[in-house]
């Protein structure tokens, strides 16, 4: 076939419709790249809000676990005087019921002004500070046991933390009597401290129950 002999009208269209497919092959696969770049940047930005959204979530799980695992054991302390307010009208009632209880001839007690308690060993409370109200005690035992009895019931009754830091036991005469309940035989002195927890500042905690 001669070049003179193609029909170049029939031919001159298939050529344009194949420039022109090629033009806007190459055009979307231009604009297909820019909508899935796009599409990536979307995805990006939606998964890490959902990341943060997730591990706010987790973090209140979890936060959510631990309130249910420890506040009955919080409001434990809180009602057992250990946290919270400071207990001396309690502590001075049970001294005096257990020193009835017991028959101990004479007790007297003195409590000094509540203060932040330093231990001799690291304690790291966080927002929370562990306070001392000292105590000095003084009885006139009939012997040895009613100091031990003494303690059981506070031990049972009194609201609170308490702590015996030193003890001394004298004769009160030379000859033991433990038949007379009107005097004692052994003169008993103790330093003690009743500890609470409060914040910090000194704030007293409060538990609405």
């Amino acid at each position: 076939m001669k070049r003179e002999d193609i029909d170049w009208s029939v031919l001159r269209g298939a050529l344009v419709g194949f420039v022109l497919s090629v033009v806007v092959g190459g055009a979307l696969a231009g604009g297909g790249h820019a909508v899935m770049k796009s599409m990536q940047l979307e995805f990006t930005r939606n998964n890490a809000l959902f990341q943060g959204i997730s591990g706010k979530y987790l973090a209140v799980d979890e936060e959510e676990k631990q309130i249910k695992k420890y506040f009955p054991r919080f409001l434990d302390l809180y009602h057992g005087g250990i946290i919270g307010r400071e207990e001396r009208l309690n502590w001075i009632e049970t001294l005096r019921d257990a020193g009835e209880r017991l028959r101990i001839p004479s007790l007297n007690y003195e409590i000094r002004s509540q203060g932040a308690f330093a231990p001799s060993f690291p304690l790291n409370l966080g927002r929370y500070q562990l306070y001392s109200s000292e105590m000095s005690l003084s009885l006139q035992a009939l012997h040895e046991g009613d100091l031990l009895r003494l303690l059981q019931l506070l031990d049972t009754r009194a609201a609170g933390l308490y702590s015996i830091h030193a003890c001394r036991m004298n004769k009160s005469s030379q000859v033991i009597d433990v038949t007379s309940g009107d005097k004692g035989n052994i003169l008993v002195q103790c330093e003690m401290n009743w500890f609470t927890v409060k914040l910090a500042d000194g704030t007293e905690i409060k538990v609405e129950t």
